[in-house]
């Protein structure tokens, strides 16, 4: 086989990719350390009713990059407030958690949460041991599949029409960084 016919066979892979560019597609999307605190900023406070009976409000988010285990470190303000007593309850959640990339909505979601910390400050002694373990079995089914980040609807649009999905995502020093990959055959 001559060189030139080679080179065409290998970089036949590539030309999709290539094609993207053309429209105003790169490779990978990244959110910088400073977007995601922006963007979590922005949807909380956050109210959700538990079992009927309480009130649980997560506000003042924070987030650390974790790239060694591939996850995110989030802590928020905690407010609790039983709705049968009117009892109200502060302190704070921290957990981990992996993202996962789902299809059907363009969004970016909560994967695998894990409660690390839950502490109410206000919270009566006889509440602490059983309450710690179910406000954070109730945290980590609160929390697992949150929406973290969607896509502009347009954008998905162009990455559909591409032929491309967002595939690994990976925590990196930088931020977030979610590689397009081609839509796998139907």
């Amino acid at each position: 086989m001559n060189t030139a016919r080679r080179r065409l066979l290998l970089s036949f892979p590539f030309l999709g990719l290539a094609g993207c560019a053309g429209l105003g597609l790169p490779s990978q999307l990244t959110l910088t350390q400073a977007e995601l605190d922006e963007r979590l900023a922005r949807r909380f406070p956050r109210t959700q009713r538990v079992l009927e009976v309480l009130e649980l409000t997560l506000s003042a988010p924070r987030v650390a990059l974790l790239p060694q285990s591939n996850r995110l470190a989030c802590d928020f303000a905690l407010g609790l407030r039983d709705r049968l007593f009117d009892s109200q309850y502060a302190g704070r959640i921290g957990f981990d958690t992996g993202l996962r990339w789902e299809p059907s909505d363009a969004t970016l979601r909560l994967s695998q949460v894990t409660v690390q910390r839950l502490e109410l400050d206000t919270a009566p002694r006889a509440l602490s041991a059983q309450g710690q373990r179910l406000g954070r079995l109730l945290a980590e089914q609160l929390l697992e599949g949150f929406t973290l980040w969607q896509m502009p609807e347009e954008q998905h649009r162009r990455l559909q029409r591409a032929g491309l999905t967002v595939g690994p995502i990976e925590v990196t020093e930088q931020g977030l960084v979610a590689r397009f990959t081609p839509l796998a055959p139907r």
